[in-house]
Formats: C-alpha cells, sequence, structure tokens
C-alpha cells in the first residue's frame, strides 16, 4: 500500500512540476522559431566508484536544430556543442575542462515543456588526484534527459540528469573506468 502512494504521489508532482511553468508564468514556447540554442548549465556529480570525487560544473553550449520541435513529426532533433569547466573535490582539488558534440532529441509536452534525451562522446583533461582517474587525457561518452521549462516564448528553465563515463579508450595500460551521475540545472535561449 506504501509503495503505491508513494507512486501516486509521485507522479502527481511530476504532473504539478510538468504544468507549473504554463500555470504560473503562462509561458509558451514559440517552436516555430527555434532555429538554434544558446545554454548554461550548472551541474553537480558524483563518481559511482570506490574512490570519492564530486564535480562542480559550468557547461556552456550552443546547438544548431537539424528538425525543429513541433513540426510534421512532432520530434526536434538538434546538434549541440558543450563545453565543460569543473572544480573536482577528490583526494586533493583540481578541474577538469573539455567539449561534447552531441544530437539532442526533444519531444513537445504542450507548449510549456519540452522533454529531452541527448547524448555523445567528448575529449577532456583532467587534473585531480584519485585512483579513479589514471590519466589526464580521456574520452567521455555520455547520455541523458531533461525537461525544459518555458519562462517566455525563447527561453526555457532546464532541469536534466546525465550518466558520463571518462576513460581513455584503451590507449594506457592502466585504464580505470570513472563512471559519474550529474544533476544539472540552467537556462537555453532559443532564437
Amino acid at each position: 500500500m506504501l509503495r503505491t502512494g508513494r507512486k501516486w504521489l509521485g507522479a502527481s508532482v511530476l504532473a504539478v512540476l510538468l504544468t507549473l511553468p504554463g500555470l504560473v508564468w503562462g509561458a509558451s514556447f514559440d517552436y516555430a522559431n527555434f532555429n538554434q540554442e544558446l545554454g548554461l548549465r550548472f551541474g553537480y556529480g558524483k563518481s559511482n566508484s570506490k574512490a570519492s570525487v564530486h564535480l562542480y560544473s559550468l557547461l556552456p553550449s550552443w546547438g544548431i536544430f537539424i528538425i525543429k520541435p513541433g513540426q510534421a513529426w512532432k520530434v526536434g532533433l538538434s546538434f549541440v556543442v558543450e563545453g565543460i569547466a569543473s572544480v573536482a573535490d577528490a583526494d586533493n582539488t583540481g578541474f577538469e575542462l573539455g567539449f561534447t558534440p552531441m544530437l539532442k532529441l526533444r519531444l513537445p509536452l504542450g507548449k510549456a515543456a519540452m522533454f529531452f534525451v541527448e547524448g555523445g562522446a567528448g575529449v577532456i583533461t583532467e587534473s585531480f588526484d584519485s585512483p579513479a582517474v589514471a590519466h589526464a587525457f580521456n574520452f567521455t561518452p555520455q547520455v541523458g534527459a531533461g525537461v525544459d521549462f518555458a519562462l517566455m516564448p525563447n527561453l526555457g528553465l532546464t532541469a536534466a540528469y546525465r550518466f558520463r563515463h571518462s576513460s581513455n579508450a584503451g590507449l594506457y595500460d592502466e585504464n580505470p573506468a570513472f563512471n559519474c551521475h550529474f544533476f544539472h540545472a540552467g537556462l537555453t535561449y532559443f532564437y
């Protein structure tokens, strides 16, 4: 009984969150004018390995729509290039810098919100001491999902989750997997 109640509560909270921006601000996206996007997210990531690493990230992005959302197929597709600059809290404090080209598939949830799935693979330099990261140069395949909530016809509040794997792809003998779960929040401007 308790599990069923939690499911209903979770579904109710999700439904309210998806409709809240449109109700509170009366905002709706103007999909017809979406040609490009410019975003800035702040992220928190935590490794899921034995070595504890916390990442505090700034992720600027730029993208171009290949298929606009809300058109004939309703689904939008964009090509996005995202940068990352992180402060890493591990055995000592360090940083990581990199970029990732990605594809982002968007599904409008009415006019007030858009669900998206994104994925890609990039490169990163990681400079912090941790048994989870053996080398400074690594590749970063990643996949995630999130929602853009309309604040204005061309501005969205973004909330997202992302799983990121980081490794040197066998370039060196020592190649531990460094996997992180990220939570992102930010703004996306569509123009």
